[in-house]
């Protein structure tokens, strides 16, 4: 019995020094990991990704169970633009199977974003549409789903899942919805179906009764029927709709106006909207139809007044073809010159910008390109600063 004692005594010494290194080591590697971590959040704080990736990298090799280091990998390269490596990431590590069921989730949101950023919408959509029923998830996933619906143009199904967000207690998405009714209204129009196109407006005008879109839709639907007076009534609602999209009925209401004989109205009219809004295309619409209906007399002492205190470029460039027309010669060289500068500058300027963004384009949109807004590009007034 003693002898065996004494042959257990080597093996239980040496036991108990190997447990011991290797709860040393494990606290060795826990604290460089920690470190490690920690030094790797620095860098990101410091905007210092490549570092934070060579750290965190360091880590991931050292221990591949670290979920949350994977993440934070996954989602470095992906804002590096690195986004094949971000989805080998994500992918590998939803195929681990020692992850918590909220891991999971969590990789198979950031997953979803890569797919996303590389153009993937139907495997980001299949991702998505799984994690709408997890709770924790529901409204980052159905809003990623409304922007690939958006992409994809599939309107109806955007519409849904925008209702089905605004149910969930987020933010009014009627703006939204009621141009997605509009783009049904376009799409159906090409179709020369006229009853889903106006059936469509009515739904957008339902959503959101401050929709100057769908008016101006309106107004062209029933001016291809020929009813000019509806086309007037939806053309005139874009006024107290959205001012700033005004400028945008005048040329379908003048069609109207002459249509009905009806062009003192008109001017009337157009003088009266005016008053509201001096912007340069409203300035020259009444210039030009002063010109039309009461001669250059009349248009030369509206456009003098009013270049006095509002003045733009539109209005300028009026004023000088109508003075232009009175003669020829010599005298008339730096009207010329100030004709075609003002043209050029008119050509070259953007007509329309983003309230949201600064975006800027030379033809409306109504979704901006850049920041994805819906209705915040709107028509630059073309007025000119004055000093003092």
């Amino acid at each position: 019995m003693m002898e065996l004692l004494w042959l257990l005594l080597p093996v239980a010494a040496a036991s108990g020094w190997w447990i011991a290194r290797r709860e040393y080591v494990r606290r060795h590697d826990a604290a460089v990991g920690n470190a490690d971590y920690f030094k790797g959040l620095n860098y990101l704080i410091d905007d210092k990704p490549d570092q934070a990736i060579e750290v965190f990298t360091r880590m991931a090799d050292v221990d591949r169970d670290t979920a949350e280091i994977h993440l934070a990998l996954g989602n470095l390269f992906r804002r590096r633009g690195e986004v094949d490596r971000a989805i080998h990431i994500h992918g590998s590590l939803i195929d681990r199977t020692h992850l918590t069921a909220e891991q999971r989730r969590r990789a198979m949101l950031e997953l979803g974003e890569d797919y996303l950023r590389a153009g993937l919408f139907d495997r980001a959509e299949t991702l998505f549409q799984e994690l709408v029923e997890q709770p924790d998830h529901t409204a980052v996933a159905l809003s990623r789903l409304i922007y690939i619906f958006q992409q994809e143009k599939d309107w109806r199904q955007a519409i849904a899942y925008c209702d089905r967000l605004e149910r969930l207690g987020g933010l009014s998405r009627r703006r939204e919805t009621a141009h997605y009714c509009c783009e049904l209204a376009e799409e159906a129009s090409q179709r020369q179906d006229e009853a889903s196109a106006q059936a469509s407006l009515q739904e957008a005008l339902s959503r959101d009764p401050g929709c100057a879109r769908a008016s101006l839709l309106q107004g062209r639907l029933a001016m291809r029927a020929g009813d000019y007076p509806a086309a007037m009534t939806a053309l005139q609602a874009v006024e107290w709709q959205d001012r700033g999209f005004f400028p945008e009925a005048i040329a379908p209401l003048s069609q109207c106006y002459s249509a009905l004989g009806r062009l003192d109205e008109w001017l009337v009219y157009l003088r009266a909207a005016h008053s509201q809004d001096h912007s340069g295309r409203v300035t020259d619409a009444v210039a030009e139809w002063l010109l039309k209906l009461e001669g250059e007399d009349a248009a030369l002492r509206f456009l003098e007044s009013e270049l006095r205190d509002y003045p733009t470029l539109l209005g300028l460039r009026r004023l000088v073809e109508i003075k232009l027309g009175h003669g020829r010669g010599a005298e008339y060289a730096d009207l010329r010159a100030l004709h075609c500068i003002s043209t050029q500058l008119l050509n070259s300027a953007a007509r329309y910008r983003c309230v949201h963004c600064g975006f800027v384009v030379k033809t409306l949109r109504w979704c901006c390109p850049s920041c994805q807004q819906w209705n915040t590009i709107k028509p630059i007034p073309d007025l000119v600063m004055k000093s003092g």
